[in-house]
């Protein structure tokens, strides 16, 4: 498993109500999660200098504000500077020990460290809180993971579990296409991407297993359709590069 498919998941980082241990009216704002949010919404853009401004004035305002230390922990990680991360992952859950979306991030972290029995923890925390409102991202996550640490059974078993929750996650519905693939599954790897296609744009990666699945089953339309779309798309990512080998054959 690539770290960076864990690193996307994080994008799913949850603003549980902006809850922070802080006093303040139910249902209320502060200026804090105000800027909480903002620097969330910087870091998905990408735009991390501005996130970490944002979110570090969350903190000045607020330092007992547990999402803030959970957002400015995956943006550290983000950032390379995983002692940064560590420590404000450690205050948000000090904060708030039952946060599922700190409980994740912070499983995240620690799987993408190699650390995969301390992660597996965090995830199992995540999943089997009733608050989370979305746990098939915890369950998604605990099977990259233990696709990670080379478990193949753990791993289809989270991820058909996160499908059960939500059968129309596109990153767990790619990852059983892999694995369907891996196993020589290729009927069922042709399912779930079809899954996949119905509810997320392409991908280089997603296209590529597409190409692969329908050479296994002898489709060479398919085949063809795929290189033409992934080349065409994705003229310079590796797949289009390992799909150029294959294209004189359709």
């Amino acid at each position: 498993m690539k770290t960076h498919a864990l690193i996307l998941l994080a994008a799913t980082l949850v603003l549980t109500g902006c809850s922070s241990t802080s006093k303040k009216e139910p249902g209320e704002t502060s200026v804090a999660d105000i800027y909480v949010q903002k620097g969330v919404q910087y870091m998905e853009s990408g735009q991390l200098d501005v996130a970490l401004q944002d979110l570090q004035h969350a903190i000045e305002l607020d330092g007992r504000n547990s999402e803030a230390h959970n957002a400015i922990a995956v943006l550290y990680g983000r950032l390379d500077r995983p002692g940064d991360a560590e420590t404000h992952f450690k205050r948000a859950l000090s904060l708030d020990s039952n946060n599922a979306s700190t409980l994740n991030n912070y499983g995240r972290f620690l799987c993408a460290r190699g650390q995969y029995d301390q992660a597996m923890d965090y995830y199992r925390q995540a999943i089997g809180s009733p608050l989370y409102s979305q746990p098939w991202v915890a369950l998604t996550n605990a099977g990259l993971c233990a696709r990670s640490s080379g478990k193949k059974a753990e791993t289809e078993e989270y991820l058909r579990k996160a499908l059960e929750k939500n059968p129309a996650f596109p990153p767990a519905l790619l990852e059983m296409a892999k694995l369907s693939f891996e196993n020589g599954q290729f009927m069922s790897a042709r399912a779930f991407l079809q899954r996949y296609e119905a509810v997320a744009a392409p991908t280089a990666e997603a296209l590529w297993i597409g190409v692969q699945t329908e050479q296994a089953l002898g489709n060479s339309q398919a085949v063809g359709d795929y290189i033409n779309t992934l080349r065409s798309r994705f003229p310079d990512s590796r797949e289009a590069l390992q799909a150029r080998r294959l294209q004189s054959d359709y």
